[in-house]
């Protein structure tokens, strides 16, 4: 494969893979096309490699290490359309003035913590993700005892968090609401009467 071939590759591997593809069609392929192809393969599955890891990164919080809105969201469809199912939307208490107060690696400590804790207690069950900010998602298949479950997923959020030698607490106010159906349009309206409860757990009327 000659220098200009093998930049071209790089630079534009359809140009190049078009190229080797009229040079196979004028005849029987020599084994210089066939090592064209073959460096040419290996540079596409080096750029599809990298394209995935790039698509990995931008659907997973680099703080919490859960999934983002749309990675969750797609995550809690497929959890809906298996069967009866709950979300459970979680906002932090107290978050800014601790971030205000502590700084932001503060906020950070916490955030993570709290992805820590949802992964710990959903494993199993579904899928948590971050909204954004302090906002946080949890789908889960429906079970008689979810009551308690959420009891113990209540304690969890609510137990302090150590950073620096300072223990902080935010706690977290939590609504959930059964998804009626295993649409998209379902898992929105679910959502909706999660967050009013949210918020109402949380002590206000609703989201300004």
């Amino acid at each position: 494969m000659t220098t200009s071939t093998a930049v071209r590759a790089v630079i534009d591997p359809a140009s190049a893979l078009l190229a080797a593809r009229t040079e196979i069609e004028s005849g029987a392929p020599s084994l210089g096309v066939l090592a064209q192809l073959t460096q040419l393969t290996e540079v596409l599955l080096v750029q599809v490699e990298t394209l995935a890891e790039q698509l990995t990164e931008a659907r997973t919080c680099p703080v919490t290490q859960l999934p983002t809105r749309a990675a969750w969201n797609a995550l809690a469809e497929e959890v809906c359309a298996s069967g009866a199912a709950v979300v459970v939307l979680i906002d932090l208490n107290d978050f800014k003035p601790v971030n205000d107060a502590h700084g932001h690696a503060a906020g950070d400590a916490v955030l993570a913590a709290t992805g820590g804790r949802l992964r710990a207690w959903v494993d199993g069950r579904g899928y948590a993700g971050r909204l954004g900010g302090d906002e946080f998602a949890v789908v889960v298949r429906d079970e008689p005892l979810l009551a308690a479950a959420i009891s113990d997923l209540r304690n969890r959020l609510h137990a302090s968090i150590s950073h620096g030698g300072t223990r902080l607490s935010v706690g977290a106010a939590i609504g959930l609401a059964a998804v009626p159906g295993g649409t998209q349009e379902a898992l929105s309206e679910a959502m909706g009467r999660a967050d009013r409860r949210m918020y109402r757990d949380k002590g206000r009327p609703g989201r300004r």
